[in-house]
């Protein structure tokens, strides 16, 4: 069944929005991804993948048009109105595990991972992404416990298997909408033999704040998965440019050291992290975790912490061009204008020294250098911004904030990989800052 169809004894108040056949059918020709969209409780689309989950038989010929507590075990409906109430009143995407009844009157256990989407200005629909968890569970979801061949018990994290078939499913849309994605392999150091040392509540504690630090560093579509109590992979489903990742890895390398900062620095936990981009580095789940490990290996040696990035994914960095102060770029404000002509030619130097294979340690204060001319910079516009009627004066501050807190965890652990990336990160960030503000509105 290669097209969408609906029940004919769907409600007659029923409404089905254009752009819910559009969502649907783009999911649908994937031919992977098991997924429903609902509408007032309605499923209006549902793919072949998630028929084949439920049997594809009679009652399930068609799904369409059902409510979609009439495919949920009676025991979980009370949960799965809460998880959809939650998602249509704000919520962010979130994920329920419960059962699913199949035509031949067994139980199906699976996770389901749902967001919403506004198809009109009065509708909502809710977009499920079903995970059959059968493989890890077996036929008996009661006799399973919670899920331990799926979810980590400490921390709640995707497991091996769970995570090689979310990537698979990650790298499956990246490849048709010609995307990005990552993975981040972590290995935190010094982690197994501090939790050795406490109780078991104590080290149940740990590894919670653990868990939130991680969970906190990424979005809430991307997976976290554990591989060994300190091992953990981190799935990027969509990033824009290779070096999100690399930031991406930054910010955890941060975040952990923060986070233990205080320990006595010879047995300081520390993260180490192997990155891989697809499709650079790998174009299976098994290439790319692969590639992130040998990555790994080489950030082991850097002492206190970092990242390294597989060795594909560097080599494109050093590929960065002049940029070009332009008439455009022009605001008619005399000191703006001067400091980005400033920031232009102090990151057209950087570039030449790069690629002139100037010594990472130059570089890295020749960064922090145009790094202290952008906190003075922002305090300019900043200046311009404060009582400006212009919509996008808050975003913009907002932005630019959030673009030196990256900086600052790039240089955190300074090596040539990541001076690499702390130069492409500022050419690429100054690009459409020069045009991001239309100062002729500001009065």
């Amino acid at each position: 069944m290669n097209t969408l169809t609906r029940h004919t004894h769907a409600p007659a108040d029923q409404s089905y929005p254009a752009r819910a056949d559009e969502v649907g059918n783009a999911l649908v020709r994937s031919g992977l991804v098991p997924f429903a969209l609902v509408e007032a409780g309605h499923i209006v689309a549902a793919s072949p993948a998630l028929r084949d989950i439920l049997g594809g038989t009679t009652p399930y010929h068609h799904v369409d048009g059902r409510r979609l507590s009439a495919i949920v075990a009676e025991s979980d409906r009370p949960a799965l109105e809460e998880f959809c109430s939650g998602l249509l009143h704000g919520g962010p995407r979130a994920e329920l595990r419960c059962n699913l009844l199949h035509a031949g009157g067994t139980h199906i256990p699976v996770l389901l991972s749902g967001s919403t989407v506004t198809t009109t200005e009065a509708a909502h629909t809710i977009v499920l992404l079903v995970t059959d968890l059968t493989p890890w569970v077996g036929d008996n979801l009661a006799a399973a416990g919670p899920l331990a061949g799926a979810f980590d018990a400490a921390t709640g994290f995707a497991s091996r298997a769970l995570l090689l078939d979310r990537t698979k499913i990650a790298l499956a849309t990246a490849r048709r909408h010609r995307r990005r994605a990552a993975v981040l392999r972590v290995n935190l150091e010094h982690f197994e033999p501090l939790l050795q040392t406490l109780g078991e509540d104590a080290a149940a504690e740990i590894e919670a704040t653990v868990a939130e630090t991680l969970r906190n560093c990424v979005r809430d579509s991307d997976t976290v998965a554990r591989l060994s109590r300190k091992e953990f992979v981190l799935l990027l489903s969509e990033i824009i440019e290779r070096d999100d990742a690399g930031v991406s890895a930054a910010r955890v390398v941060a975040a952990i050291g923060a986070l233990f900062e205080r320990n006595d620095p010879q047995d300081r936990v520390c993260a180490h992290i192997g990155v891989a981009v697809y499709p650079t580095d790998g174009t299976s789940s098994e290439r790319l975790l692969q590639a992130a490990d040998t990555a790994l290996r080489t950030a082991l040696n850097l002492r206190g912490g970092g990242f390294a990035l597989a060795d594909a994914t560097s080599a494109e960095l050093t590929v960065i061009e002049p940029l070009e102060f332009r008439p455009e770029h022009r605001t008619g404000i005399a000191d703006i204008d001067a400091e980005h002509q400033s920031l232009v030619a102090r990151t057209n130097a950087l570039v030449y020294e790069l690629k002139a294979g100037v010594d990472a340690r130059k570089l890295e204060a020749d960064v922090r250098s145009i790094a202290e001319l952008l906190r003075a910079h922002f305090v300019s516009e900043a200046h311009f911004l404060g009582t400006s009627p212009y919509e996008g004066a808050i975003d913009l501050k907002t932005r630019n904030l959030r673009f030196l807190d990256e900086l600052d965890c790039i240089l955190l652990h300074v090596n040539a990989q990541s001076i690499l990336l702390a130069v492409r990160h500022l050419h690429d960030w100054l690009v459409p800052h020069l045009v991001s503000v239309d100062y002729k509105r500001i009065s």
